[in-house]
């Protein structure tokens, strides 16, 4: 254990603890998240629309990046980026976990995020649907802008999928590990994510909760899973991690899954060949053939033979 946990830190991967290897070992199904692990994380506003005589295209950025200004995901951080005008100071500030958020910006109730958000507020997003779905259909996220309780418009964005994605996906499956993905967003952008990396099983438009929910579920089956993200929006599904990235390369997972099964076949290895020494030694005792000075000898070269073979672990390459 203390050989593969060491070899896994070399490449930047912290194991928890023992325990936590010898459940990875076991893992079947591999969960990713889409934002910031199977893409870089670093989407870039493409277009902001107006729906609403009011306001022009740019006014819906304006109002999307005030409402941002304190947001820490991704998409937010993106809107707020893409606006170069002046800043006025946002109130009321609020995250709607999985949805968007909402704040007080110039006199203004506003509202940034899913259409799921919008229809809670009683704001329909219908009529504009024709419209985003061209931004849909190329792979872009759509987030809405509701203000004073109408829909003002939305802003539509890009994020573009890791080199490494699609050979860590094939590696995976190489390994016996089925992807799948488990996104907030809507079904079209990760359908397309999806279909650029190789993953078949897709749930989009999930909440934090569905993801743990989905999670739990998996882990209750016939198919050990783990979750893959970056802790955006994943506290709940990520709060119990066995293992972390300390580097942003997932290319390092299947080396991970196939490190830590090497390392319990030489646990099992090594108790098997331990309990033949063992009993070897009593035979021999038993026949007069071992004495106390070399049994003790017998019984040192055993613990030799298992320091030695669990050693070879630190041996092993990520190629």
């Amino acid at each position: 254990m203390t050989a593969g946990i060491g070899n896994a830190a070399r490449y930047g991967i912290i194991i928890r603890s023992g325990e936590a290897l010898e459940k990875l070992s076991r893992i079947k199904r591999a969960a990713f998240d889409k934002t910031g692990t199977l893409t870089h994380g670093k989407p870039r506003v493409v277009a902001g629309v107006s729906v609403d005589p009011a306001y022009a295209d740019a006014d819906v950025l304006r109002l999307a990046a005030l409402a941002e200004q304190r947001s820490e995901h991704p998409l937010g951080r993106a809107i707020l980026s893409a606006y170069t005008g002046e800043r006025a100071e946002a109130s009321d500030y609020r995250v709607l976990a999985g949805q968007g958020v909402s704040a007080a910006v110039a006199g203004h109730a506003v509202l940034v995020g899913k259409a799921e958000l919008m229809a809670a507020q009683g704001i329909p997003t219908e009529r504009v649907d024709a419209r985003a779905k061209e931004w849909l259909n190329r792979g872009a996220t759509v987030v809405y802008l509701g203000v004073d309780g109408a829909l003002a418009g939305f802003v539509a964005l890009s994020d573009t999928v890791r080199e490494d994605a699609g050979a860590t996906v094939r590696r995976l499956q190489a390994a016996g590990v089925t992807p799948m993905l488990l996104t907030g967003d809507n079904g079209a952008a990760a359908r397309a994510i999806s279909a650029e990396v190789g993953i078949a099983d897709v749930r989009a438009n999930l909440l934090p909760e569905d993801k743990m929910r989905i999670i739990r579920e998996s882990a209750g089956g016939s198919e050990p899973v783990c979750m893959i993200g970056d802790g955006v929006n994943d506290a709940l599904a990520l709060a119990a991690a066995d293992a972390v990235l300390v580097s942003d390369e997932i290319k390092r997972l299947p080396y991970l899954f196939s490190l830590t099964r090497k390392v319990m076949q030489t646990v099992r290895v090594n108790i098997i060949a331990s309990l033949i020494i063992n009993i070897a030694a009593v035979v021999l005792s038993a026949l007069g053939v071992l004495t106390p000075i070399t049994g003790a000898l017998w019984h040192n070269c055993g613990s030799v033979f298992v320091v030695v073979n669990a050693a070879l672990l630190l041996r092993l390459r990520d190629d």
